[in-house]
């Protein structure tokens, strides 16, 4: 007779539990499948509405940079007054414009009470505005209809209020 080693007895895998396994793992595969088919994709809307984000963003920043500006820049409190009032507007129209294409993208609209105002000057404004015109006027020419003219209409606005309120500085 040999000698058996002593550990323990070696596991037999049964086939019962090679099926039970198979079973819970293509089980797993179709909840995984089907929750990710339950994701929407991301709409042409939703992409329009979030590209505004950023405009809104600036239009209000530079709303408050004018306010604080004003008592300031007393040569410029009224060109100031202006500013903060036309790029007010514009942040609001394109709020609007947002919130008619996907209301949910409006959340990410807030901005930081303080940003961009510490060490502000007349001057960073008036680059803060030629930026926006830009990037308004980009905004315009890959979109349609009203949210182009829209658009447009927020650069030509940026661009008077730098060099006809603002003067070149």
């Amino acid at each position: 007779m040999t000698a058996r080693a002593a550990g323990p007895p070696p596991t037999a895998v049964s086939r019962r539990t090679v099926l039970r396994g198979g079973a819970a793992l293509s089980v797993a595969v179709a909840a995984g499948t089907s929750v990710a088919a339950c994701t929407p994709p991301v709409s042409d809307r939703q992409r329009a509405a979030e590209a505004l984000v950023p405009l809104v963003q600036a239009a209000d920043l530079q709303r408050r940079q004018a306010e604080q500006l004003a008592p300031r820049e007393t040569a410029y409190a009224a060109a100031l007054g202006q500013v903060a009032v036309e790029r007010g507007a514009h942040a609001e129209a394109l709020t609007d414009e947002i919130n008619r294409l996907h209301a949910p993208a409006a959340s990410g609209i807030a901005v930081p009470a303080g940003a961009g105002t510490t060490g502000l000057t007349l001057e960073a404004l008036r680059t803060g505005l030629s930026r926006a015109a830009i990037a308004a006027s980009a905004g315009a020419a890959a979109a349609d209809g009203f949210r182009a003219g829209l658009l447009a209409s927020v650069s030509a606005s940026c661009t008077a209020l730098r060099e006809i309120q603002l003067g070149e500085g």
